[in-house]
């Protein structure tokens, strides 16, 4: 997908904003599968943490979950 928005040859701000456009939808395209076969359709069930694991499990790469944490530690 990045090739495709790389050789319509568009300004950066619009590549980050079709970027940005294209992987809302694929987050929403695997919440509503969630939805569906995970949680029976009970979005109101599901809490917020457990969201965030499912959300970061599946477009967070651990290493950059790991630099994120160490990141955060360092604050302190």
């Amino acid at each position: 997908m990045q090739g495709l928005v790389h050789s319509m040859q568009t300004q950066a701000h619009t590549q980050a904003a079709l970027q940005a456009q294209l992987e809302a939808q694929r987050a929403d395209v695997w919440w509503a599968s969630l939805l569906r076969t995970r949680f029976e359709d009970r979005a109101i069930d599901v809490a917020w943490d457990e969201f965030v694991r499912l959300f970061r499990a599946k477009f967070v790469p651990e290493h950059i979950q790991e630099r994120m944490e160490q990141e955060f530690l360092s604050l302190t």
